[in-house]
Parts: structure tokens; C-alpha cells; sequence
């Protein structure tokens, strides 16, 4: 399995913390302040994860996640919203609509290896 994640957050702080997360789970990382370039990144190259905020200007993280699953090319790749909303409808809208699972601002370690696939046994 690929071990590439890209994480598309409009907060640099946020994005400094997932891309820590990744990275001590031994993931390659890029990051993406918003939803337009790393579509484009796409393009190129193929993570397994994307981590999407999901109130993001111009290009939110459901519209990016619709675009991307409208691909066919692209649905082996683990799409997770990580966000503030936390409201139980709003998590089963975002899966509704596409997203493998829902990482909830501010996350714990445990809650992000598990989100990303890793099990337990793993680094951390």
C-alpha cells in the first residue's frame, strides 16, 4: 500500500498537526491550503489518504469529495473529512456523501492511526 496522505486544510496550524500525525505514523506527506491545488496534484501523482477540511473558501471539502469520487480512477483512495462539525447528523452526511470517515478537530493520535488505517500495533 502506499504510504503518500495529502492534507487539504486552509488553517496552517491544522495542517502542521495532521502532517506531524502522518509523519510519525511514517507516511509521506503534502500538504494543500486549498482544494483546487490538490485536485490538480492529483492529477499527477495518487495518495492512499486525503485528509479534507471541510470549510475551506472556494472549493469546500464536500465539493472536493464529490469531485473526486466521481472519478473512477480515483475510488481506492481512502478519502477522510477532518473537521470541526461535530454534530452526529452532520458525520452521516459526510459519509452520505462519499467520505470513508470523519476525523473530528481537535484530534486525538488514537483517533487519527485509526482513522488512516494504521492499527494499534503501529508506531506511536
Amino acid at each position: 500500500m502506499s504510504r503518500r496522505a495529502f492534507v487539504t486544510d486552509d488553517n496552517a496550524v491544522n495542517l502542521a498537526v495532521a502532517s506531524a500525525m502522518l509523519k510519525r505514523l511514517n507516511w509521506t506527506v503534502e500538504t494543500f491550503d486549498n482544494a483546487g491545488a490538490m485536485l490538480a496534484r492529483l492529477e499527477e501523482i495518487e495518495p492512499a489518504v486525503i485528509l479534507l477540511d471541510i470549510s475551506m473558501p472556494v472549493l469546500d471539502g464536500e465539493q472536493a469529495c464529490a469531485l473526486i469520487r466521481a472519478r473512477s480512477e480515483w475510488q481506492g483512495i481512502r478519502v477522510i473529512a477532518y473537521t470541526a462539525h461535530a454534530q452526529p447528523e452532520e458525520r452521516e452526511r459526510f459519509l452520505a456523501q462519499g467520505f470513508d470517515d470523519v476525523l473530528i478537530k481537535p484530534v486525538s493520535f488514537a483517533d487519527f492511526r485509526h482513522s488512516v488505517g494504521e492499527s494499534s500495533a503501529g508506531p506511536g
